[in-house]
């Protein structure tokens, strides 16, 4: 992933994980009830246009960032915001991390990632 966007344009992301067997139902529904809390942290590091989407058990995750400072300052920062590790701990206990494939880097291909990163095939605005 890119450290930022460029000028006018956001970085987009796209990621994926396991959601286990059984569980998307509830998955869904605290989504369905997400916490004014987390969304506004992400708002305010500078996620936008954030979809969750399922196939099976099969999460794609789509985001675009437009903040000013580098992403991974920016999910720092979101990760100590009020309410934000309690929601990740309970989304945790729904999620499944899926292999590392074939040319993942060593920071995408770690045991601790949980949303394995996308690689954008095309784009068309």
């Amino acid at each position: 992933m890119a450290s930022a966007p460029s000028p006018g344009k956001p970085m987009r992301m796209g990621m994926t994980l396991d959601i286990k067997p059984g569980m998307l139902a509830e998955y869904k529904a605290h989504h369905d009830n997400s916490w004014p809390e987390v969304e506004s942290a992400l708002r305010s590091v500078g996620m936008r246009n954030l979809s969750l989407w399922a196939y099976g058990n099969r999460m794609f995750y789509y985001a675009e960032y437009v903040g000013d400072t580098p992403f991974d300052e920016a999910m720092a920062t979101y990760a100590k915001m009020p309410r934000v590790s309690e929601w990740e701990a309970l989304m945790h206990k729904y999620q499944e991390k899926i292999p590392a494939a074939d040319g993942d880097t060593a920071d995408t291909a770690a045991a601790d990632v949980w949303w394995r990163p996308c690689t954008q095939v095309y784009h068309l605005d």
